[in-house]
């Protein structure tokens, strides 16, 4: 038993380093302003903000366990294992919710662009991070007050050491979220397949309108891989934890350790891939842009000096 909570907490390490690199690279590329059209994208930087502060709280409480892990005997400080296993299920409600947000942005998009034109996207995107901020809390001072902070021999899964009534609140909280991602990609799956059909019989687009569609198929782009990747590594192993304890009565971490810490951190390594592979020509252009304008400003100033001032001529 003690050799697999290693080998899960291993691989959670290697999740973590990995999602915490690649959305601190997001974050970072939105502070620097090398992403076009970044308030568009605000949302991704809300879901980029929250994988980076599930990956460095996983980095913590996990470096801790791996750290004082024995083959013989485990016995872990519970006040530590509380404490810096707080901010994990708190830090996911931020990033269900901002998933959500970003079906729910995709859906009045498709199915409602008057109103979706009129929506402010900043707004939009910070009230969804404020009900994330809220959920968190919630989540945090629940855990918090609850745990009867006993030391839990052999065992290095948060599941021994919290309340049991937050436990199940987390499990059906995690589930219906879970579920309510399903339906709503469904809807921004058939939205966007419809989308598709109805261009593909049209077949043709007038210029003023290839900017914003560029726009919109990134946005769908992006929204989709972020929606598949909450579909495979939050809802599934949410329904795993949830159905497997109900039919046999034995919670999942007892058994494999935080082996469902590890999908949220696979999940937000794939959610920044995602999006650094959607954006991957678009990152830097601004920069790029920039840096061409300036060396053809240099080249016609050098020209101009070697060749003289234009002849008034030349000019008409």
């Amino acid at each position: 038993m003690a050799v697999i909570y290693l080998v899960t907490e291993l691989c959670c390490l290697t999740a973590a380093t990995l999602s915490f690199v690649f959305n601190a690279y997001i974050i970072y590329c939105f502070w620097r302003k090398k992403i076009p059209a970044a308030d568009n994208l605000r949302l991704a930087l809300y879901l980029a903000i929250g994988d980076f502060g599930y990956a460095a709280a996983a980095l913590i409480h996990i470096g801790y366990l791996a750290f004082n892990w024995s083959n013989v005997y485990l016995d872990y400080n519970p006040y530590i294992i509380i404490i810096t296993n707080c901010f994990l299920p708190a830090h996911l409600k931020i990033i269900v919710v901002v998933s959500c947000s970003m079906a729910l942005d995709r859906c009045l998009a498709i199915f409602f662009p008057v109103v979706y034109r009129q929506l402010s996207k900043s707004y939009f995107a910070n009230c969804a991070m404020a009900c994330g901020y809220c959920w968190f809390t919630f989540d945090f001072l629940f855990q918090l007050l609850t745990a009867p902070f006993k030391r839990m021999p052999n065992c290095a899964t948060m599941a021994c050491f919290v309340n049991r009534t937050f436990l199940l609140y987390v499990s059906y909280s995690n589930t219906i979220a879970g579920l309510l991602i399903v339906i709503m990609s469904i809807f921004v799956f058939a939205g966007i397949q419809k989308i598709s059909i109805r261009k593909s019989q049209i077949g043709t687009q007038t210029t003023t309108g290839v900017k914003t569609t560029s726009v919109f198929r990134q946005a769908n782009r992006i929204t989709v891989g972020i929606l598949f990747c909450s579909l495979f590594f939050v809802t599934i192993p949410s329904l795993l934890v949830t159905g497997y304890e109900e039919v046999t009565g034995i919670s999942l971490f007892a058994e494999l350790g935080p082996f469902y810490i590890c999908a949220i951190l696979v999940n937000g390594f794939a959610d920044g891939l995602v999006f650094v592979i959607v954006n991957r020509k678009s990152m830097g252009s601004r920069n790029r842009t920039l840096s061409s304008t300036v060396s053809t400003v240099h080249t016609r100033n050098r020209a101009s000096l070697i060749n003289g001032p234009p002849s008034r001529v030349a000019e008409f």
